[in-house]
């Protein structure tokens, strides 16, 4: 893959979008009347998504699709599911860890392949 850490770092900003926007539906739920929509969650969640975009476009013109785009949503997935038990205390099972494990597994074979 062509420049790996193009596509680590847009994974790295779905990741952190993703988490902002949970962040941000907490406080669109705690807020009164339209105010909710106003947090700073939901314009670094936007922001993030923005730069996601623009970084996975990149990747997309440098590195076969079938290629970059699986182990993008692979790492993605993995990386959720292990920030979302470290960060916001999510059961981490140990069927999560066997999907976690098979995803690696195919991250790598596609990589290395």
């Amino acid at each position: 893959m062509n420049a790996p850490w193009l596509a680590f770092l847009a994974v790295l900003c779905n990741v952190s979008a993703q988490l902002a926007m949970k962040q941000a539906g907490h406080a669109q739920e705690a807020a009164t009347g339209s105010t909710g929509w106003l947090s700073p969650w939901l314009a670094g969640a936007i922001f993030l998504y923005g730069a996601s975009f623009l970084l996975t476009s990149r990747v997309f013109a440098l590195n076969p699709l079938s290629v970059a785009s699986p182990i993008m949503a692979g790492a993605t997935f993995v990386l959720i599911a292990l920030v979302s038990s470290l960060l916001l205390g999510e059961a981490f099972s140990l069927q999560k860890l066997g999907g976690i494990a098979l995803i690696a597994s195919g991250i790598a074979l596609l990589y290395f392949g």
